[in-house]
């Protein structure tokens, strides 16, 4: 045994020329155990060390380096108490690989490494994000892959193609870290079962990936799997954002788990409140001390570790705000927020914020600069709209130019929203157009869990239907839906099978399902064929019009208009916007209508021509003309709920709406 290590600021283990050190922080501890085993399943260790707190060469930190360590090697920490009982074995908050194994956590030894993945780095006003679930992609047997690649991140990559076909830039992953997903006890209604987070966001370890994600399903191949997974992402141009959760863990409050935190210390790693007991900031039964300096150091080290190791392009972070929070709640002008703002390794990939925290803290706009925030405000500006709702006039115009959020940060512009009409969290954006209300029954909560507030409508018939106008309404509204999303300034993010109507059957909350119910279903890319085309020809539009992508916006003129052009209706009561977009290289009319009956729309007066690029009335191949069809006279018949979009130009072609 060497001598205990000093002047380091590595926790974990890591190996050396020698052997390795091993770091760890306890607040309470007088003396830790620290056990090394040659391999994951032996049942008695190689060596067996104390460490004593009056050894500590730094305050509450118990470290000691060994000879003869080896990547592949197993170990286990655990708490001596004053009166010599043991702890269970104790996750080491910075284990790369930990299993459950026998009864016990066991921590994983591997080696580091900087990544040399080479990074697209697509500029943000290129981005456009796909939102995904690792396991619903491509767990249903109809995603025609081997049984082995369902649901991991191998089975993404046998569906790349698709994803560049539909062409997004930018994969966002939902919680890949190890977590516990053992943390309901809500029963399935039919079954009995006990339900399971199946969302990953009660996290238990920040450098390890969940293993169930891998073809191995072991915690060594998971991370050798998914190093591989970025590679291959990069290779093919395109990014990986991970949906990060720093806020909480899942060893919840009084009645949770321990996994580590509760056995190294609860006052330095979680809020607690005058009586000791855990503050609930993020719903989920505890809150971590994101102001301690060990726990800014732990989340800052795991971010520098997923950027620098394994190559990720960046991060969404789960209820943002509480990082931004003092030990009570208060918002703090210099907090954790910027710190990962401001670091040199961090601030260098794409940060994403949820600006709101489940106690009621509403800070969009806030985050400081280099986050991009989500906007509930558009998701719920369009939702309203395409409904059909009166008094959203001025708010759809807002939106469309990403001026909806008040930035405190005066550098901060449109290209710092971040745009969506779905998320994984609600009603996916097929079943907002067949659902009045949520259908949560088989959470197990008897339909009181999600939110209310949807902004849906069913347009007749409450659930799916074969009748041939609901479902025609409901294409066109899903059309729209997807023309909003993509001509609107700001960063677009599409949730995972929208563009092939995918549902949840009513669900909107479907943290606890794992079936067919929520995965990806393969069949309706033909059945839903119509819209997938038309998501691809909306993202490709909006990859050719300039005005979308400028930083110049100087060059550009936005004006606003009604039925009449130039006379622009913002009353209450008005259902329909048009906007002239007039830059050096293009311009662009697109005219949108949320009332009950077609209105005839007057063109911008004009020597050229006007073609019209889309009409999200016309059925599939004629919705979108890239090239444009020539419109015949000085107006347009735009039906109800309906968009259409036109392009000046002078190529004539002969066109004649019917």
């Amino acid at each position: 045994m060497n001598d205990l290590i000093r002047n380091s600021n590595l926790y974990g283990c890591q190996l050396t020329n020698k052997g390795a050190s091993f770091r760890i922080y306890s607040e309470k501890a007088v003396i830790m155990l620290l056990e090394v085993y040659q391999r994951i399943k032996d049942t008695l260790p190689t060596a067996k060390v104390q460490i004593k707190r009056k050894e500590c060469q730094l305050e509450h930190v118990f470290e000691i380096e060994l000879e003869g360590i080896q990547e592949g090697m197993a170990y286990v920490w655990r708490k001596i108490e004053e009166n010599g009982a043991y702890s269970p074995t104790i996750l080491d908050p910075y284990g790369k690989a930990v299993e459950f194994y026998n009864g016990e956590w066991r921590n994983i030894i591997v080696h580091s490494e900087i990544s040399k993945t080479t990074r697209p780095r697509i500029p943000w006003q290129n981005t456009i994000i796909y939102e995904l679930h690792v396991g619903y992609f491509t767990s249903n047997q109809n995603s025609q892959l081997i049984e082995a690649y369902r649901g991991t991140f191998t089975g993404i990559l046998e569906k790349l193609s698709y994803l560049k076909e539909l062409g997004v830039t930018t994969l966002e992953l939902l919680p890949i870290f190890k977590w516990n997903a053992n943390t309901l006890k809500n029963h399935h209604p039919d079954t009995g079962e006990v339900l399971q987070d199946q969302w990953g966001y009660n996290p238990i370890a920040f450098f390890a990936i969940e293993e169930q994600y891998s073809v191995s399903k072991t915690s060594t191949g998971a991370l050798e799997e998914f190093r591989n997974f970025v590679e291959c992402i990069h290779q093919n141009g395109l990014e990986i954002i991970l949906d990060v959760v720093y806020n909480h863990t899942g060893e919840g409050g009084e009645d949770g788990g321990s996994f580590h935190f509760k056995y190294l210390g609860k006052r330095t790693y979680y809020r607690l409140d005058s009586q000791g007991q855990y503050l609930n900031c993020s719903g989920t039964g505890n809150t971590l001390n994101t102001s301690h300096k060990i726990v800014k150091k732990l989340i800052l080290d795991s971010l520098r570790y997923w950027v620098q190791e394994i190559g990720v392009d960046g991060f969404r972070f789960d209820l943002a705000s509480i990082l931004g929070q003092d030990e009570e709640g208060r918002w703090l002008k210099e907090s954790l927020l910027n710190e990962i703002a401001e670091d040199p390794i961090i601030s260098k990939v794409k940060l994403i914020s949820e600006s709101w925290d489940a106690k009621g803290s509403y800070d969009v706009g806030r985050m400081p600069y280099a986050f991009r925030e989500w906007s509930d405000y558009f998701r719920d500006t369009m939702r309203r709209f395409i409904k059909g709702d009166q008094g959203n006039i001025k708010s759809v115009a807002d939106c469309l130019q990403g001026k909806e959020i008040y930035f405190t940060n005066n550098y901060k512009t449109d290209e710092h929203t971040i745009h969506f009409i779905t998320a994984h969290d609600g009603f996916t954006m097929w079943d907002l157009l067949c659902y009045n209300t949520k259908h949560n029954w088989e959470n197990g909560e008897e339909n009181r869990d999600g939110n209310n507030a949807n902004y849906s409508y069913n347009w007749g018939i409450e659930g799916e239907s074969d009748d041939p106008l609901v479902s025609k309404i409901r294409k066109r509204c899903m059309k729209n839906f997807i023309c909003l999303l993509f001509v609107s300034r700001g960063v677009p993010m599409l949730l995972m099978g929208d563009e092939v109507a995918r549902t949840q059957r009513g669900n909107n909350n479907a943290y606890c399902q794992n079936s067919e119910s929520v995965w990806m279903d393969w069949r309706r890319e033909e059945t839903y064929r119509e819209i997938l085309l038309f998501t691809k020809k909306m993202i490709r539009l909006r990859k050719e019009i300039k005005y979308l992508s400028t930083k110049e916006l100087s060059l550009y003129e936005i004006t606003w208009h009604g039925v009449q052009y130039g006379n622009p209706d913002w009353s209450y009561y008005s259902r329909s916007i048009a906007w002239h977009i007039k830059g050096p290289e293009e311009s662009f009319y697109i005219i949108a209508n949320s009332y009950h009956d077609a209105l005839r729309f007057e063109l911008p007066p004009s020597k050229n021509q006007w073609l019209r690029i889309v009409d999200t009335t016309l059925e599939e191949e004629k919705d979108i003309e890239l090239k444009g069809i020539v419109i015949e006279g000085s107006h347009y018949l735009v039906d109800a709920y309906s968009i259409i979009i036109c392009r000046e130009d002078k190529t004539p072609v002969s066109y004649k709406k019917s």
